[in-house]
């Protein structure tokens, strides 16, 4: 089995040494490290080219951004996997050896780790720990959260790129796009180990941006029964599940920071709702993203019939207002009526994190002072 390593370049003189030399002295030999310049205007090409390395694929474009070179890069791979490695990361020596060791079966699209976080001289200032996510929680989990892999810590099988191709209109969520492309097909398998030194300095903060078009897209890309689908589809009135879809959504995107889309989505909601029996909770939505909790809470309690969807917005407006035992009764409930509804089971993980968390893996306290 190769790998193919694909590691875009632009204007990283600084960091680029480490992450060449990471990849060249990785304990597995079998791969093709190909670098892809996409018009660096600093020393980026001289040390490059400084390298007397045969295994590595060099070429050089003019300025597309991220997406297009790594599509060039798909377009160079010739292994049976591809590993993403950022022109400013650096790779532990075991990386590709690990990653390997977990392609268990062909079911597996993607092998993922953890990463630690360090800053521009290279010290430690942080971890990400990443997660499997199951396929059904999929498209919820990326909405209201966003990738559950850490994007540049991936392998991933080739044969799960077969027509891909990386958005380039988006400068920011380019690779949570391809991971969640992926995921609905493949499966992923997690190495938790911190296999990749993940860097953060003044000229790659925009890393750390959430991207509003990368979910804007996802989310026009789905209808709103997939989008949804806790509220009756079949049995109630269409019109109105489609209006309190779109409040719901609306929530989401208000805590993911995409506030600009979020106003104009609940607006057009509330504008829609008005004399219609969707109005109390779509009303009720919005005060509950302003933190208005109590109001939210005394339109909720105005309807007579609760189903499990109001059942568990009474429970967060309760959460907010500190009435935690209160609350989680009620995301009890709210499972009772529809046990795959997975909203209170969010719900019910915050409630008891914030009391005590308790990890079974406890070894990253060893060094913490007392």
């Amino acid at each position: 089995m190769m790998i193919s390593v694909i590691m875009p370049v632009y204007n990283s003189q600084p960091f680029l040494h480490k992450a060449i030399n990471s990849i060249l002295n990785q304990t597995m030999g079998n791969f093709q490290p190909i670098i892809i310049n996409d018009g660096s205007t600093d020393n980026s090409e001289e040390i490059i080219l400084a390298y007397n390395d045969s295994r590595i694929q060099y070429y050089k474009q003019e300025n597309q951004g991220v997406a297009a070179a790594r599509n060039k890069g798909l377009e160079l791979a010739e292994g049976d996997f591809v590993i993403f490695q950022d022109s400013d990361d650096i790779s532990l020596p075991m990386r590709f050896e690990r990653l390997m060791s977990g392609v268990g079966n062909e079911n597996i699209g993607i092998v993922h780790s953890d990463a630690m976080l360090i800053n521009q001289d290279d010290m430690s200032i942080g971890y990400w720990h990443a997660h499997n996510i199951d396929r059904s929680s999929l498209l919820r989990f990326f909405i209201k959260i966003g990738s559950p892999i850490i994007g540049p810590t991936i392998m991933v099988r080739r044969q799960a790129l077969t027509d891909f191709s990386y958005d380039t209109s988006l400068s920011i969520g380019e690779d949570n796009n391809m991971i969640y492309q992926i995921l609905k097909n493949w499966e992923d398998k997690h190495i938790s180990e911190p296999l990749y030194l993940y860097r953060r300095h003044t000229s790659n903060t925009t890393k750390t941006q959430i991207s509003s078009l990368h979910l804007i897209k996802l989310i026009n890309s789905h209808s709103l029964i997939e989008l949804v689908p806790e509220l009756d589809w079949e049995n109630a009135d269409h019109a109105e599940n489609e209006i309190a879809a779109c409040a719901i959504i609306s929530t989401f995107l208000f805590k993911r920071g995409a506030v600009v889309e979020a106003k104009e989505l609940l607006n057009n909601a509330l504008l829609a709702s008005k004399g219609k029996n969707v109005q109390i909770f779509v009303s009720a939505l919005a005060k509950l993203v302003l933190g208005q909790y109590q109001d939210a809470l005394d339109l909720l309690e105005r309807y007579k019939e609760k189903d499990h969807i109001i059942v568990n917005y009474i429970g967060e407006c309760l959460a907010y207002m500190g009435q935690i035992d209160l609350a989680k009764e009620h995301f009890i409930e709210s499972l009772h009526l529809k046990p795959d509804y997975t909203e209170p089971i969010d719900n019910l993980k915050s409630v008891g994190g914030i009391r005590n968390m308790n990890l079974l893996d406890r070894s990253w306290e060893k060094f913490r002072r007392k």
